[in-house]
């Protein structure tokens, strides 16, 4: 009876060996039947776990994501987003540098400064050598000299640090707005006033040296707290030479014809110095807004001088004429205005100023040429142009 039991418990052992052989499987360790729960492993929710797939060490499924029947994942895999354990970046390998938020002043623009502050400082030697009043040639010449050296000097310790885009420019604009505001101030007073009152040559050197002061400090604020661009500042010292010319041109043919040449250039020098201030003031804020381009500042500068050469011959019309031939000053320095308008439209006002740090704009123009095509015809050879208005 016992011989019997073991052989019919042997039978049935290799019966379930060889059904396991037959369909090729054969269990893991470790591993539980679909349905049952495996050790240290918390199935995700809606994840029916594979049959004959026993996850790795350490590794949780993503909620939604069914693995493919046999899967591993890789030793050492970090999923996307997340650092890989003992990744080294490749060599030469470094991550695109972002462009500061605040750009600095460039070169040419340091270089600016220096010039005009070399300028400033030999300035303020004159005014020094005259408030001393020697006629000793070397007490003369030593305060020139020795500003001449400091002042640039200061503006590279100013200098550091780094300034910021405008600023340079902006002290610059503001030592020759200053001294320009105080010549005019002065030449004004001493044309007007009598020769007893004049402030003379003392005097003029007094406000050159505190315009040029008080502009330079003006400068030194506007440009660290209005942050304005290079061409900002200069377009205020293109604007204020326009406003003198054209300032002087209209108080001169403005003023009657019986007058005296005394009388008029009193009145010719209190318009330049109102153009000057007006005109400083209005490209001060168009260069502020607008933000034109040197190439559109060259094509201002080219409209004024074009509409100043193209109104002279007004003055052959008052040949034999009862009028003064000063009015053609009038017409003049509308032509000079007309001509920088011009200049400025033509050229694209609007378009942006570019450096290595600020955003571009393009350019806008009133106008532009596309096409340029000969004309042949049987007795006639001409030219057809094809263009765009905007």
């Amino acid at each position: 009876m016992n011989r019997s039991l073991t052989t019919l418990s042997a039978l049935v052992s290799l019966t379930a060996v060889s059904l396991a052989s037959a369909q090729g499987y054969a269990p893991q360790p470790g591993y539980a039947p679909q349905g049952q729960q495996q050790p240290g492993y918390p199935p995700q929710p809606g994840y029916p776990p594979q049959p004959g797939y026993a996850p790795q060490p350490g590794y949780a499924p993503q909620p939604g994501y069914a693995p493919q029947p046999g899967y591993a994942p890789q030793p050492g895999y970090a999923p996307q987003g997340q650092q890989q354990p003992g990744y080294a970046p490749q060599p030469g390998y470094a991550p695109q540098a972002v462009a500061p938020a605040t750009p600095y002043r460039t070169a040419p623009e340091m270089g600016e400064l220096y010039v005009t502050s070399v300028v400033y400082g030999v300035g303020m030697g004159a005014w020094v050598s005259t408030e001393i009043g020697s006629s000793d040639p070397a007490l003369v010449l030593i305060p020139p000299a020795i500003l001449g050296i400091a002042a640039p000097i200061g503006a590279y310790f100013l200098d550091r640090p780094t300034m910021r885009e405008g600023v340079p420019s902006a002290i610059s604009a503001g030592l020759l707005l200053g001294a320009g505001e105080g010549i005019g101030i002065a030449a004004t007073q001493m044309v007007t006033a009598s020769s007893e009152h004049a402030w003379g040559f003392r005097g003029l050197a007094r406000a050159t040296a505190l315009g040029a002061t008080v502009g330079g400090v003006g400068g030194w604020a506007a440009g660290t707290f209005l942050r304005p661009t290079p061409m900002t500042s200069s377009m205020a010292i293109s604007g204020a030479a326009w406003g003198t010319a054209i300032g002087s041109m209209l108080a001169y043919g403005s003023t009657p014809g019986s007058s005296s040449y005394g009388a008029a250039n009193d009145t010719t020098s209190i318009g330049g110095l109102v153009g000057y201030n007006l005109g400083a003031a209005a490209s001060a804020v168009i260069g502020a807004t607008a933000r034109p381009s040197p190439y559109q500042l060259a094509w201002m500068w080219g409209g004024a001088g074009i509409g100043a050469a193209a109104s002279t011959p007004v003055f052959l019309l008052y040949v034999g004429s009862d009028s003064p031939a000063r009015r053609g000053f009038l017409f003049m320095g509308t032509a000079t205005t007309v001509g920088i308008i011009a200049g400025g439209l033509f050229s694209g006002v609007g378009g942006g100023l570019r450096t290595a740090e600020v955003p571009t704009r393009s350019a806008r123009k009133l106008a532009s040429i596309d096409m340029i095509l000969p004309i042949i015809q049987k007795d006639q050879v001409g030219v057809s142009l094809a263009g765009t208005l905007q």
